[in-house]
């Protein structure tokens, strides 16, 4: 008989994310450290990437059908109540026979973003403690579908766990709900610290790449300093992003000659080279719950800019005892404070680093907090009481079972996802098929005498034909996009409801509601609007002989 499996407490996981981020490397650090004292089961999406991380631990994942359970701001009604209710029951009605199986213990959910599993562990009488790691409104502009419902499952559960101080005190003004302030740990071993002499004047930005996360503010105020002369500058931004994000980005860099002094990399598993060849690192999100990025760049010896918000001030400190601070969004105090730490003598930034250091060794020890985690483990087994949920669950399953049926069921959003997808392969295969036989769609427009023109929806075709036609004789005088997703930032968007645009066409690159929006624009007043689908679709069925066009096209007039 083998006692230490006896011995070993079986718990269960709960991974919201899809891919990697900061909490489920935390979850995967944590596990690392802890599997020799636990069973555990980790519960995920369909994910490949996801189930072959973690099998590099040899664990097993159970994979559930669920959703997360947020919402843009002021977009939560009776209907999405209804269906986040069904699903979250729905889903937890499939956990509920893993949890038996394996004689789980104790249910531990690693972010805020879901609730099947704490209604699965009320159904089955089993403990669960909630991991809170982020703020959905202040972060993410987001909000939970039903509120209320959260709270009572918050309430339900038997450790609510909060990473930062800042997190500790927002819920509890928020939800009122009380946390247990408990800091994430890093496993310090791999991280080598590296004395720097400051020469590079190289800037590391690693973070996924998104308007809150703040790489537009380091952009500008890079640009900043290379317009004052500060030319010898170097950022490097590494991390995933929404595609069209970062190509505007990347198309702000090349338009304004700033490719020597910035570069946008993809993500990086392991930071450690670009961290070993960088001085600093900012971390340049708003209201950030605690920021992992930070504190790996202090166990490196990077000296920290960050800024003034959430968990970023907390780690650096008030008074900049263990880095830089500079005003949340505002590039120019951004610029002046990357100035005034490359102006900061070499003695001073060695103190502030190693001081850093010291201080990440001290609070992020993933040891310390491992043995946290299982007293607490142990405490919650031990004592656990089942509650009094009766009235809470019977309340749900009457809920779900008068309203299964008839509720949208949230796969239609899956289909509406997949349409897309095909939709945009399709148009895609086409457009690479004129490319092959070597057009462009600045022909189409010459043949219709179309020379100015608005591209209506930056999505991935939006911004294809953009750059088709960025040095073709066809000027794009107006982009339009009802949500251009940080876009704004970087290009000025129009409104069709505010002025007339003077342009010979808009072009529609939305699929899913192309023709609606074709529609909705004529009633504007505007002639000639034509879809990017019926363009590529008369491209495709000319006759191409001799290496000349003829097609016989349409006037966009009468389409």
């Amino acid at each position: 008989m083998n006692h230490n499996r006896i011995d070993k407490r079986n718990i269960m996981y709960i991974f919201n994310d899809g891919g990697f981020g900061g909490a489920g490397q935390s979850l995967f650090d944590l596990l690392s450290e802890i599997q020799d004292k636990v069973n555990p089961i980790v519960v995920i999406r369909d994910d490949v990437m996801v189930e072959s991380k973690f099998a590099e631990l040899g664990i097993t994942c159970y994979k559930v059908c669920f959703f997360t359970d947020y919402i843009t701001i002021g977009h939560s009604d009776e209907k999405t109540k209804k269906i986040d209710i069904v699903q979250s029951y729905k889903a937890a009605l499939q956990l509920l026979p893993i949890i038996k199986r394996e004689n789980i213990q104790l249910i531990h959910i690693n972010s805020s973003v879901s609730s099947f599993a704490a209604i699965a562990a009320l159904m089955a009488h089993v403990p669960y403690i909630w991991h809170i790691r982020e703020l959905l409104e202040e972060q993410f502009g987001y909000e939970f579908v039903n509120e209320k419902l959260k709270k009572q499952l918050y309430m339900q559960a038997e450790q609510l766990l909060s990473i930062s101080n800042y997190i500790q005190r927002r819920y509890e003004e928020r939800y009122n709900v009380s946390t247990v302030r408990m800091y994430n740990g890093l496993n310090l071993k791999r991280f080598k610290f590296e004395e720097k002499d400051f020469r590079p004047n190289i800037f590391l930005v690693a973070a996924m790449i998104t308007p809150e996360k703040g790489q537009w503010d380091v952009i500008c105020a890079a640009e900043n300093l290379v317009k004052k002369g500060y030319t010898d500058i170097k950022v490097v931004i590494a991390g995933h992003g929404r595609a069209t994000y970062v190509w505007a980005l990347k198309k702000y860099i090349i338009k304004h000659k700033l490719e020597k002094n910035i570069s946008i990399l993809p993500f990086q598993d392991d930071l450690s080279d670009l961290r070993k060849r960088a001085s600093y690192a900012i971390t340049c999100s708003q209201n950030e719950a605690l920021g992992r990025v930070t504190i790996e760049a202090m166990l490196a010896g990077n000296v920290v800019i960050g800024a003034k918000s959430g968990g970023t001030t907390e780690i650096i400190g008030e008074n900049e005892e263990r880095g830089f601070l500079y005003e949340l969004h505002n590039s120019e105090d951004l610029a002046e404070t990357m100035l005034r730490v490359m102006q900061c003598p070499d003695k001073v930034k060695e103190r502030i680093s190693q001081r850093a250091r010291a201080y990440a060794e001290n609070m992020f020890d993933s040891r310390q907090y491992c043995q946290e985690i299982m007293k607490l483990y142990n405490d919650k087994i031990s004592a656990f009481t089942p509650h009094k949920s009766e009235e809470l669950l019977g309340k749900l399953k009457k809920y779900y079972e008068e309203n299964v049926d008839e509720t949208i069921n949230r796969k239609s959003r899956n289909t509406n996802s997949n349409n897309k997808s095909a939709l945009l392969l399709e148009q895609v295969l086409k457009w690479l098929e004129i490319k092959q036989n070597g057009y462009t769609l600045e022909e189409y427009f010459i043949h219709n005498n179309i020379y100015n023109i608005a591209i209506y929806g930056m999505g991935a075709l939006g911004c294809r034909l953009y750059d088709e036609l960025e040095k073709s004789r066809i000027n794009i005088d107006y982009l339009i996009d009802r949500q251009p997703n940080g876009m704004e930032k970087v290009f000025e968007f129009s409104d069709l409801n505010e002025k007339k645009l003077k342009v010979d066409a808009i072009v529609v690159t939305v699929l899913l509601e192309e023709k609606q929006i074709i529609g909705e624009i004529r009633r504007n007043g505007y002639e000639r609007v034509i879809g990017i689908s019926e363009i590529l679709k008369q491209f495709c069925s000319c006759e191409w002989r001799g290496g000349y066009l003829n097609c016989g096209f349409r006037d966009v007039k009468d389409i």
